[in-house]
């Protein structure tokens, strides 16, 4: 509904998304929408892997290509370049293109770490003057896409990531946040429990920011729930 309300006032869209098994459902619905006008809308992922001895199957831009992307026809789509020669300089480049005007809708995850994109816990910086920075991917997280569909095939977790910045990620007006699966319950019950944001869970800087956050059944906290 947001995506048509822009387009109804705006002649482009900017939009940001998102790859990972629990954004799978989510971008093959999306890519079924009827009389969307993709032609007027920009596609940026999230984030990336970077390592460049990585398959391109494997890559984040492979599975949103996949589920979304190449079942529309965009305006535009732009990914990081995972296997770009100097990552710092891929980071920068990317920086430029979302920096270019302003993105008008965000639609992510949370992952099991309470990673928000590739921004880690204990490895964020709330105040990050950046819009793209490159990342070390920590332990929890390789241990969550060891388990996921889209990875298990590759046999080794890459150790960097390059993503958006939490700055970048909250200053978008229009955030979605998707995040289904039994597996993400453990985590969402620790960000109801949280008071305040803290950079030990960096998904919780979403208690502080106006957004629409998606859960089912299997991943709601159970503080959530009417009684």
């Amino acid at each position: 509904a947001d995506l048509r309300a822009l387009l109804a006032r705006q002649a482009t869209v900017r939009a940001v998304f998102a790859a990972g098994e629990s954004q799978g459902s989510f971008l093959e619905a999306l890519s079924r929408e009827p009389d969307l006008a993709w032609d007027r809308i920009d596609c940026f992922n999230i984030d990336d892997f970077w390592d460049v001895r990585m398959p391109a199957q494997f890559t984040c831009g492979t599975q949103t290509r996949r589920q979304l992307y190449d079942r529309i026809a965009a305006r535009s789509v732009n990914l990081v370049r995972f296997d770009a020669p100097d990552p710092e300089a891929e980071a920068r480049r990317f920086e430029s293109q979302l920096r270019a005007a302003p993105i008008d809708i965000l639609c992510q995850g949370i992952g099991t770490s309470g990673h928000l994109a590739l921004n880690e816990p204990n490895d964020t910086d709330f105040a990050d003057a950046r819009a793209v920075r490159v990342v070390e991917v920590c332990e929890q997280s390789k241990r969550q896409l060891r388990e996921d569909p889209n990875f298990k095939a590759l046999g080794y977790i890459p150790e960097k990531g390059i993503t958006m910045t939490i700055p970048a990620i909250v200053a978008v007006p229009r955030i979605y946040t998707i995040v289904p699966l039994a597996l993400k319950k453990p985590i969402l019950t620790k960000l109801a429990a949280l008071p305040r944001p803290t950079v030990e869970l960096p998904a919780s800087i979403l208690v502080d920011t106006p957004g629409i956050m998606f859960v089912d059944r299997n991943s709601c906290p159970d503080a959530w729930i009417r009684k």
